[in-house]
Order: C-alpha cells, then sequence, then structure tokens
C-alpha cells in the first residue's frame, strides 16, 4: 500500500517525505486555505513540495461547469508533470474526468461516498478514486466496508483506491490488510505511525546495555 500527505505545510511534510516513505502529497482547498496559500502560490507550492522529495502532488480542480473543470483541469496538469488533477465526484466531474482521461491526464476522483461512484470512476478512465473513510463514518456508513466494496468493483482495473479522511492511525492498518492500493493522511496521523510504546522501551534496553558494554 502506498503511503501519502494530506497537506500543503511544507515544514511538517519536508521531514515526512525526507524518510523516503511516502510517495507524494494531496492536496484540497480546505488545505490550501488552512496552509494561507493562494491559487497565485500554488505553482510555487507544488515545486517545493517536489524538491522535498514528494514524487507527485495532487491538486483540485475548483470549477463546476463541465467544460470549465477541463480546461482548469489542463491549466493545473502543466504545472509539472509530476501533477496529478482532483475532481470532485459530481455528474460534471465524471463528464470533465471521461474527456480529461481521454486526453492522457490523470485524475483523482475525490469526495467519494458510495460504491457506485467508483464504478462511474471507472468508466470515466479516472486514474484512481479518493473515498472519505472517517467522513463516511460520521454520515452513518461504514466507511472501512464502503472501501473494501469499492476495492472489490475495481479490481483488474486501472483505477485505484487511495483512501482520504483518515482519523487515525489504526485505519491505515485496517486498510493495508484490505489491501487497499494506498491511502492518504494527514501528518500528524504519519507521525503515530512511527509511535510504539513497546519499541521505544525495547531501543531503551538496547542503549542500556550497549552503554554497560563500554
Amino acid at each position: 500500500m502506498k503511503l501519502y500527505l494530506d497537506s500543503a505545510d511544507i515544514p511538517a511534510v519536508a521531514p515526512l517525505l525526507h524518510t523516503g516513505l511516502f510517495e507524494g502529497v494531496t492536496t484540497n482547498p480546505l488545505i490550501l486555505q488552512r496552509a494561507g496559500v493562494a491559487p497565485a502560490h500554488l505553482p510555487t507550492l507544488v515545486q517545493e513540495l517536489i524538491d522535498a522529495g514528494a514524487g507527485s502532488v495532487f491538486v483540485q480542480a475548483v470549477e463546476s461547469d463541465t467544460d470549465e473543470i477541463v480546461a482548469e483541469g489542463r491549466r493545473i496538469v502543466a504545472l509539472g508533470s509530476n501533477v496529478i488533477v482532483k475532481v470532485p465526484a459530481t455528474r460534471q466531474g465524471f463528464a470533465a474526468t471521461a474527456r480529461l482521461a481521454h486526453d492522457g491526464v490523470p485524475v483523482l476522483v475525490t469526495a467519494v461516498y458510495h460504491v457506485r461512484q467508483a464504478i462511474l470512476a471507472n468508466s470515466a478512465g479516472a486514474w484512481g478514486i479518493a473515498p472519505y473513510v472517517g467522513r463516511m463514518d460520521d454520515a452513518g456508513r461504514d466507511g472501512l466496508r464502503q472501501v473494501e466494496q469499492m476495492g472489490a468493483v475495481l479490481h483488474g482495473s486501472e483505477t485505484r483506491v487511495l483512501a482520504a479522511s483518515i482519523r487515525n492511525a489504526d485505519v491505515v492498518h485496517e486498510l493495508a490488510l484490505q489491501h487497499c492500493d494506498a491511502v492518504t493522511m494527514s501528518t500528524a496521523v504519519a507521525e503515530a505511525l512511527f509511535i510504539d510504546h513497546l519499541t521505544d522501551r525495547a531501543v531503551a534496553e538496547f542503549t542500556e546495555a550497549a552503554r554497560a558494554l563500554t
């Protein structure tokens, strides 16, 4: 399972990218707003993320009309060869995805909440889908079960499942057990993946033993 970071905060993202464990960075308008990144600064952000080690950067289209989404998607992908366009799972978004995918533009269909949206994304030729696990749980749907079903209907296709809205590190390993293709998480959840108190205790014992030998 590939790991991505859901953030536009360079100081928080860079150390994690430097580990070599994370494939890239996903963003959306809310993330950009929280990081204080204006649309005019997107090219700079993309380059900074790539320089920090992101193999790919996901940038979301914000237009609502199909033609406008397509035009925006083409502008986004022109930001660099490592850029993947995010398009919401609306009627217009799916239509735009089909057109962009036909032209070879990689599109991640985002804000996915139901298996039927995964089917539509696959039909549109999407690079992948981003189901919102935590938000599905909030709405009374079983997020992990929905992602499992999405993986089943997309099995054997070229459309990946990149799970998003991850609330804690335990969800990451549950998704891995489902053989989910990828997961994107906040830097806080990513940092939590490294923490295990039993490991810390063992390392402390190793260190103490090593010092006793000198």
